[in-house]
């Protein structure tokens, strides 16, 4: 029989180390979010100094435009890198972009969606016309938000004779 391992925010928080990548899922405008482990990321980084150097990925503005949130992620040292659809909710994280703290790509919701569900499974990443023509589109800016941002994170390909875009894969 399968045994459920319950744990607390603060314990879920501690298996998070320096320099990995978090995705997080929610609403935005402070509806519904994993609050307690977020608050439990930032109660650890103000204390000991860690995890740093973070990537955070989410398709979905997470926060209240106050606190809460990705703003509870928004501190200098903490992040190295966001990949999210927008910061809308999230005023401190805007801050850390505009003023090159960290590396910033916005790309739609739906394909982080789709490229987390392709990354989970294992595969090449996501093959998608979502996004062609518009700032992602690597003809453009490629969804880099500031100049600190030079990742490439989606490339333009022709498939049979079609263009489309390849979200790249990366470890979560």
């Amino acid at each position: 029989m399968a045994h459920t391992r319950f744990m607390t925010a603060d314990e879920a928080a501690a298996l998070i180390g320096d320099g990995e990548t978090v995705a997080i899922s929610g609403n935005g405008a402070g509806m519904i979010s994993a609050e307690a482990i977020l608050a439990a990321l930032e109660r650890r980084f103000l204390q000991t100094g860690h995890p740093r150097e973070l990537t955070l990925v989410h398709s979905l503005g997470l926060g209240d435009r106050e606190a809460r949130g990705t703003n509870r992620l928004a501190h200098e040292g903490m992040l190295r890198k966001v990949i999210a659809a927008h910061f809308t909710w999230s005023p401190r994280m805007q801050a850390l972009i505009r003023d090159e703290k960290i590396e910033a790509y916005c790309l739609p919701g739906g394909v982080i969606q789709h490229l987390l569900r392709e990354i989970g499974a294992g595969r090449p990443g996501l093959f998608t016309h979502s996004g062609l023509g518009t700032f992602v589109d690597p003809r453009q800016d490629g969804g880099r938000c500031n100049a600190r941002s030079r990742e490439s994170l989606v490339d333009l390909l022709t498939i049979d004779g079609r263009e489309v875009l390849h979200y790249k894969p990366f470890r979560v």
